[in-house]
């Protein structure tokens, strides 16, 4: 090989390696916090808790939130407790983690490895989010690789862990903490003197509870196993028909679980997916019109579990949604909801808490 061939190869070689070496340089990488949930009236408070990337010795790791007492007021999947810890290009492997049950007056703990090939999975290509640039009069469609990993504290030391992106959140595993009586809570409130305080602590907390939640706790009523139910999934295709000419959905669900469909940016193509029974439905549709308006429809979550439950096992189910078209602006009715399966229909309007419509502007 003479020294012009040699020379030739290595210039290709060189450029190959600088467009990869570019490329990598664009490619965005995801980061992750850290947040802990529990469900709506059942507080609780993390004495220890952390994300950990091994179980190595001096590996890193990121605090859940500690010294808060967590009560989100959302359902099951929301959080109003979080840190700013957390990592970049690694996904979790391991959660540890000791907390207190105010509604049993328990604390628990555990050490769980989590599914990090899942976790990483759903973060590593970033989540879709578009928006209307009013400048250029176009729809911009953007990638955010900024995600969130709640920690659900279930009563009866059930731990759900979910991956939240500005999108999408996706629950992502469920594990079961033993009680532990040998926690020590004095390190945690540098004013008690002897464990014991801690009950009094607990009692001011539950005190402040709704008496629904109180009665449950003096007559030992407390529905243990009722959130396992809420992570049923099935076999559900949103349907809409393409007259309506619906822009997106988004579905907050029962388990925790949020999702956005973009008819709009997809050929109307709904994506295939095991889902859970819908807490919230949000729908931007055109009118007769072709005015865009939106609709929020929010589901009773007991009512609409037990409508699900009505549905075989693993059969096709249509979530049929029926618009008003001539449905205004402030209206409270105009959206039907429906399943159909193969030989029936169930129509859901008993489950509908409340519903609105709006206009909207622009999309997204």
């Amino acid at each position: 090989m003479n020294k012009s061939v040699k020379l030739l190869i290595l210039i290709a070689l060189l450029h190959l390696t600088l467009v990869s070496c570019q490329k990598n340089m664009k490619k965005k990488e995801y980061s992750w916090t850290a947040a802990a949930s529990t469900p709506e009236n059942y507080p609780a408070e993390i004495f220890s808790g952390h994300l950990l990337i091994s179980l190595k010795p001096n590996s890193y790791y990121a605090y859940l939130p500690f010294n808060a007492i967590i009560n989100p007021k959302q359902g099951l999947g929301s959080n109003n407790n979080f840190t700013m810890d957390g990592a970049t290009a690694i996904a979790p492997k391991v959660l540890d983690i000791t907390w207190m049950s105010y509604v049993e007056n328990k604390s628990y703990s555990g050490i769980f490895n989590l599914d990090a090939d899942k976790i990483q999975a759903l973060m590593i290509n970033g989540d879709r989010e578009p928006f209307y640039d009013t400048k250029l009069k176009k729809i911009i469609v953007n990638k955010y690789y900024d995600y969130e990993i709640n920690v659900g504290l279930i009563p009866g030391g059930i731990i759900l862990v979910w991956v939240g992106g500005s999108e999408n959140t996706t629950l992502v595993g469920r594990y079961q903490a033993h009680e532990d009586k040998n926690v020590n809570w004095m390190l945690a409130r540098e004013q008690m003197t002897n464990n014991s305080e801690m009950d009094e602590d607990v009692a001011d907390v539950v005190s402040r509870l709704p008496q629904e939640i109180k009665d449950q706790i003096t007559q030992g009523k407390i529905p243990f196993g009722y959130w396992d139910t809420l992570l049923k999934q099935y076999n559900l295709i949103p349907a809409v028909k393409p007259g309506y000419k619906v822009e997106t959905l988004y579905f907050n669900y029962v388990n925790g679980e949020f999702e956005s469909i973009f008819l709009s940016l997809d050929n109307n193509v709904m994506p295939i997916r095991k889902r859970a029974a819908p807490r919230k439905m949000n729908i931007v549709w055109h009118d007769i019109n072709d005015r865009r308006m939106e609709s929020d429809v929010y589901f009773d979550e007991k009512k609409i579990k037990a409508l699900f439950e009505q549905t075989k096992p693993n059969e096709p189910i249509q979530f049929v949604i029926e618009i008003d078209r001539n449905t205004k602006p402030r209206e409270t009715t105009g959206i039907s909801i429906k399943l159909k399966t193969n030989d029936r229909e169930i129509g859901l309007q008993e489950a509908i808490v409340s519903q609105e419509t709006f206009t909207k502007s622009k999309p997204y």
